[in-house]
């Protein structure tokens, strides 16, 4: 029986952003090491061997301080998941600014999550450090597999929650992550059109006119997963900056 909920594949190197909160700036420089051009994988088959003795099939591939779809082997990763784990499930967690662009690779997943702090154009490059706000609705529907938003709570967009969620309903986006900043939570007080729906290792999850909405706090969170780190590295800590 696995001891794990999913594993992560965790990439590093220059970012298409430049997020203030980036987490992988919290991280451990000697884990952050370029692997966007290298195939194989440091630690690959010593972290699929890992994978096959815990019982792990949902891996999610995703950046410490940059964007899994700069990786520049992204397809031929997915291909050598599903032929050396078979039933593995495929998690893609990008900002989105390839998904258009890579729309093919990005349909190989399962279902992917999008980073995305804001609709308003000032908050946006506030939180993000760039001008170009990906097309959401052009992804949603060139899209064959469900997306989450996945919406980082800061001070400049704290306000905008109903906005953001109002957003994601008209598009037909049915999960909504709120993400609390790792280290420095801003408050958020849900509204009364906000009804509680339950918990999710020890997250509250709210249902908003049909949309899964998740407060993701991470010093709370009973999540546990592998994580292979760019360096090779291979830990089971969650938290990735312990």
């Amino acid at each position: 029986m696995t001891t794990y909920d999913f594993a992560n594949i965790l990439f590093s190197g220059p970012c298409n952003q430049r997020c203030p909160y980036c987490i992988g700036k919290l991280v451990d420089p000697a884990l952050n090491q370029n692997n966007l051009n290298l195939f194989p994988l440091r630690g690959l088959d010593r972290f699929a061997a890992l994978l096959r003795q815990h019982g792990i099939r949902q891996i999610t591939l995703s950046g410490t301080n940059t964007d899994p779809q700069l990786y520049r082997h992204e397809a031929r990763l997915i291909e050598w998941l599903r032929e050396n784990l078979p039933g593995v499930r495929l998690s893609l967690h990008t900002n989105g600014q390839l998904a258009l662009q890579k729309i093919d690779v990005f349909n190989l997943y399962d279902r992917a999550t999008i980073s995305f702090p804001s609709f308003d154009p000032e908050t946006f490059f506030q939180m993000t450090g760039v001008r170009h706000i990906p097309d959401l609705a052009a992804i949603v529907r060139a899209s064959r597999i469900p997306i989450k938003l996945s919406c980082v709570l800061d001070t400049a967009n704290i306000e905008q929650v109903p906005e953001i969620l109002a957003h994601c309903h008209q598009l037909g986006i049915r999960r909504v992550a709120l993400r609390e900043l790792f280290g420095r939570p801003v408050p958020w007080h849900p509204p009364a059109a906000l009804r509680p729906n339950g918990a999710y290792r020890n997250n509250p999850v709210y249902d908003h006119q049909g949309i899964q909405v998740t407060l993701w706090r991470f010093e709370h969170t009973s999540c546990t997963s592998l994580n292979l780190f760019a360096d090779g590295s291979i830990s089971g800590d969650y938290l990735l900056t312990s």
